[in-house]
């Protein structure tokens, strides 16, 4: 082989091996970054986790600490301590505000320990929602001249609105992501259902049959919508964010229950157990104001059910002492990491929504809500599915779906396709070439009309067991 020739081989042998370091340098490159993107989903979802869990524990806190105050105000209605009823009744309202918006600091204090830092979009969206408490809620009337949103005590929507600012200026890292705003609108509407946005987007006809078939059959244009539902008028004595869902009534203490002796024997053993003294019974037939959990929030965990075609896939049995509804506390963390190796590459998103709930029993392992009034009985705190929790599908912390909410939607039904924002995948599907395009609408029509029997519940039998498959979210 002569010398050039052998120069000419060594020269390939070079350039392949210099492919060769290439591709393991991009190989090893990708690999730190899966393994960085992995590490990422681990640390959002303690981060998540733990910040849900300590939301629900300054939860039970507050209930604890407002039961132990309803026990106290038996106790001073015994011993005719009139001056100490306003006050206790003063602190109590307090804390239906206070005690939500401490845990509401205390998970991004979590979320922060694991590693998860502000979100500037969370942040800026709390900022806003204090400037709308002040400006909006302390101003806004209806048509008789009354507070919208009348104040639970004076001067609470100032103290709100500071409270949501210091938590703001601390950085918010976990959204809470099942709060209930003041000013949502009220009751049900297909645009209000991210479920019908996902139908579209995946040409889901299913969805259509059970859900909305005269939708899809009767639907001309953006006129054909009804009006978005109006602002509710709520219970304003509980916050908007992690709220305790607890409510006040004015009357004799033997009023908010039927179980008398039994009642008043428990009312006797908490007071003995807090050195408070002994409730007679003048203090159960004195008219006081009560704070007693509202009825229709905590009620029967109904959505738990594991019988029939559309039960719950849970594991296990739900014990009975644990069979309630009320204050939970769900989070959205997203995380990002822009440190990524492989050129031209940058990490996804990574979103984990986690829910927690405090739970407890009284003394003979009765539900909290046995008797209706508050009463010091949460002991514990645990994750619960997150389709099991309440406002799940709300996602208030989802900022993209608030912001069509509340910059589209309006604005949609007045005047049609030219309201949408390009850039809103819920925009996208409401537009021209997809719900807006009479074409896409006669392809699910016709579509049923020839596989409708394909669009039946799954037998009743593992996960997934609901009408087309499973929920949105259901860890």
């Amino acid at each position: 082989m002569t010398t050039i020739g052998k120069k000419f081989k060594s020269g390939q042998t070079l350039i392949f091996l210099l492919m060769v370091m290439v591709i393991l340098v991009f190989a090893v490159l990708w690999n730190v970054d899966i393994h960085k993107i992995i590490g990422l989903k681990f640390r959002s979802q303690h981060a998540g986790d733990a910040a849900a869990l300590m939301a629900a524990r300054w939860q039970g806190i507050t209930l604890n600490i407002v039961g132990n105050l309803n026990v106290m105000q038996a106790v001073a209605i015994s011993e005719g301590d009139a001056d100490a009823l306003a006050a206790i009744t003063n602190i109590q309202k307090r804390l239906c505000f206070t005690g939500p918006l401490i845990a509401l600091e205390a998970a991004q204090q979590a979320a922060k320990n694991n590693r998860i830092y502000k979100n500037p979009a969370f942040t800026a969206r709390l900022r806003a929602h204090a400037q709308t408490v002040r400006d909006d809620y302390t101003h806004l009337t209806d048509d008789s001249g009354n507070m919208l949103f009348p104040e639970p005590y004076e001067g609470a929507w100032e103290e709100y609105a500071a409270m949501l600012e210091s938590v703001a200026d601390n950085g918010v890292a976990a959204g809470p992501d099942n709060a209930h705003f003041y000013s949502d609108p009220a009751g049900e509407h297909t645009l209000l259902d991210q479920s019908f946005y996902d139908a579209i987007a995946s040409s889901y006809w299913c969805w259509f049959y059970p859900h909305q078939l005269g939708l899809l059959e009767n639907y001309i244009n953006h006129q054909s919508w009804p009006a978005l539902p109006p602002i509710e008028n709520r219970n304003y004595e509980n916050a908007e964010i992690f709220g305790l869902w607890l409510k006040t009534q004015s009357a004799p203490l033997a009023n908010t229950t039927t179980a008398g002796d039994p009642f008043r024997d428990l009312l006797n053993t908490l007071a003995a157990d807090n050195n408070l003294g002994v409730i007679t019974t003048n203090a159960i037939a004195t008219e006081a104001v009560w704070f007693v959990y509202d009825p229709e929030r905590w009620e029967i965990w109904d959505i738990l059910n594991t019988i029939g075609e559309d039960r719950f896939p849970l594991t296990g049995t739900l014990k009975p002492e644990y069979n309630y509804t009320g204050a939970d506390a769900v989070v959205r963390i997203i995380a990002e990491d822009s440190s990524m190796l492989t050129p031209d590459q940058s990490a996804p998103d990574v979103v984990w929504t986690a829910a927690a709930k405090p739970f407890g029993y009284l003394h003979n392992r009765e539900r909290p809500n046995s008797y209706s009034l508050v009463l010091p009985a949460f002991h514990e705190v645990a994750l619960i599915p997150v389709d099991a929790a309440s406002g799940a599908a709300g996602g208030s912390y989802d900022i993209a779906w608030r912001n069509h909410i509340e910059l589209h939607l309006e604005n949609y039904i007045e005047r049609g396709t030219a309201a949408l924002d390009p850039g809103c995948y819920y925009c996208q599907q409401l537009n021209r070439t997809k719900w807006e395009n009479p074409a896409f609408r006669h392809r699910g029509r016709v579509w049923l009309s020839q596989n409708s029997h394909l669009c039946v519940m799954p037998p009743p039998s593992g996960p997934g067991t609901r009408r087309g498959g499973g929920t949105r979210r259901g860890h």
